[in-house]
């Protein structure tokens, strides 16, 4: 296995407890496929990042910038310039209000914000998602529902009767109803034109507000199999947030301590293969 140590390092940076891991997900530009292409990780200490073994046979993929290698490990005291520039810098007269769209405090790390925020830039084609970590005996993380204004320009079928197609008052209506801690129900969509996994996010167990993103589809397939998935309302912004922040979700699931959110060959890490 190769590795690349990046950088020098930083002491004074503040780090969170335990191990987490990030799902780094590529979007080709033109088929809109969503592909899954390496993975940060950070211990508490140390930040690494791997490429999966898939990214060398992702059509259209090139490597990140700074990661040149598929099969290196990469690792640093500090966080990668690549990741670290996905997060808002401190000194926008805005980070604040950013702050409280993730539903996050002035003491939460570059980490959190990262992990809330899905590293997301308009216009890019780069996004991470987090891998749900064991707490207090059940799986947690968060995640922001995808897909929110598209439900004001089609229908979905829920329990067999076409939803959504909202006038902008019924989803800001909608959406305004919903109160921190409110159960939400998960409702599969095998008729999605991009994907038979989709998962639609409903309010209740009728009104669609968006979808799961695609990273978490086939993982929660697999944990509701396994055991108890449950959606809780986190945060929700207004219209000022922009729509990939309008609904912040805590999802809290019952599995086995063993169980493996991200499992198989396509995430086989490639400088251990």
């Amino acid at each position: 296995m190769k590795s690349v140590d990046t950088q020098i390092a930083d002491a004074t940076r503040p780090v969170p407890v335990g191990g987490r891991r990030l799902i780094v997900s590529w979007q080709h530009p033109i088929t809109r496929a969503i592909e899954p292409i390496g993975q940060l990780a950070f211990d508490g200490y140390e930040y690494k990042f791997d490429y999966f073994a898939r990214a060398r046979d992702v059509e259209g993929f090139v490597p990140l910038l700074g990661f040149d290698d598929i099969d290196a490990s990469y690792t640093s005291r500090t966080l990668f310039p690549f990741f670290a520039q996905r997060i808002m810098d401190p000194r926008r007269p805005d980070y604040k209000r950013h702050l409280h769209e993730l539903a996050l405090d002035d003491d939460d790390t570059p980490w959190e914000l990262l992990s809330r925020s899905h590293g997301a830039r308009e216009g890019d084609t780069i996004q991470l998602f987090p891998v749900p970590q064991l707490r207090s005996e059940s799986w947690h993380c968060f995640f922001l529902v995808n897909g929110v204004r598209h439900l004001m320009t089609k229908t979905v079928p829920v329990h067999g009767v076409d939803r959504g197609m909202y006038s902008i008052d019924e989803l800001e209506t909608l959406l305004g109803s919903l109160r921190p801690g409110d159960e939400l129900t998960l409702h599969s969509e095998p008729t999605n034109q991009f994907s038979q996994l989709a998962l639609l996010v409903l309010a209740g167990s009728d009104d669609p507000l968006g979808y799961v993103p695609d990273l978490l589809t086939s993982a929660l397939d697999r944990a509701r199999a396994a055991g108890t998935v449950e959606l809780h309302v986190e945060h929700v912004n207004s219209t000022d947030a922009g729509w990939h922040l309008r609904i912040l979700v805590e999802m809290e699931a019952q599995l086995d301590p063993d169980f493996d959110f991200f499992a198989g060959e396509q995430f086989r890490l490639a400088a251990h293969a």
